[in-house]
C-alpha cells in the first residue's frame, strides 16, 4: 500500500513538473532559451523566498494567469544551483 502511493504521489510530481515546463515553453522561452540560466538569477535563500519573488516580478513583467505565474515560480524556483 505504502508503495502504491509512492508511485502516485511521485506520478502526481511528475505531471506538477510537466505543467510547469509546459507554462515556461509557452510564456517564457522564447526569450529566455534556458531555465537552469534564468534560475540562477533568481534572488532569496530557499526556494519559497525565490519562487515568492519571481511571483511578485512576473506579476508585472507578464500579465500571465495567476495560476500560471506560480506554476513557473514553483518549477524556475525548484531548479538545482550549481
Amino acid at each position: 500500500m505504502v508503495k502504491l502511493l509512492t508511485l502516485i504521489g511521485a506520478g502526481l510530481i511528475l505531471a506538477g513538473q510537466a505543467a510547469a515546463q509546459e507554462a515556461y515553453d509557452r510564456h517564457c522561452a522564447k526569450c529566455h532559451a534556458s531555465a537552469d540560466r534564468l534560475a540562477r538569477k533568481l534572488e532569496g535563500a530557499t526556494p519559497k523566498e525565490k519562487a515568492a519573488k519571481l511571483d511578485q516580478f512576473l506579476e508585472s513583467h507578464r500579465k500571465l494567469d495567476p495560476d500560471v505565474r506560480a506554476k513557473l515560480a514553483e518549477f524556475l524556483a525548484g531548479l538545482p544551483r550549481p
